[in-house]
């Protein structure tokens, strides 16, 4: 039930930054960056055929957070690197995840990022 209760705050929180449009702020918490990516969880973990809606909305919130500082893109990039190695994501997908979701970014899960050498 809390984890039911979680996923829904997760996505209204998504939606919101989507639809309003919300600024990007400098500081960036890892553990908010991954609670929007948890409408990908179905997808990550090979239990739905493609991303969702919800999803895809999620990528592209971080994306447009990641493009907004030098500091913000290197935050996330750790975070995801950090993040690849700790769940059990199948990095297969999640390479595929921003081209599936229409976005272009030098981002993904993935625990072999090198991050400093990254671009925005």
């Amino acid at each position: 039930m809390k984890c039911s209760t979680f996923r829904r705050l997760a996505v209204a929180v998504v939606l919101a930054l989507v639809v309003g449009g919300a600024t990007a702020r400098a500081e960036v918490k890892c553990d908010d960056a991954i609670s929007q990516l948890l409408p990908c969880s179905a997808f990550l973990k090979r239990t739905a055929a493609k991303p969702s809606a919800a999803c895809c909305g999620a990528v592209r919130s971080l994306d447009k957070l990641a493009k907004s500082s030098p500091e913000s893109h290197k935050m996330l990039c750790e975070c995801f690197k950090d993040t690849a190695s700790s769940f059990p994501v199948n990095l297969v997908r999640a390479a595929k995840l921003p081209k599936l979701c229409n976005v272009t970014t030098s981002m993904r899960l993935d625990p072999n990022l090198h991050c400093n050498k990254l671009s925005i």
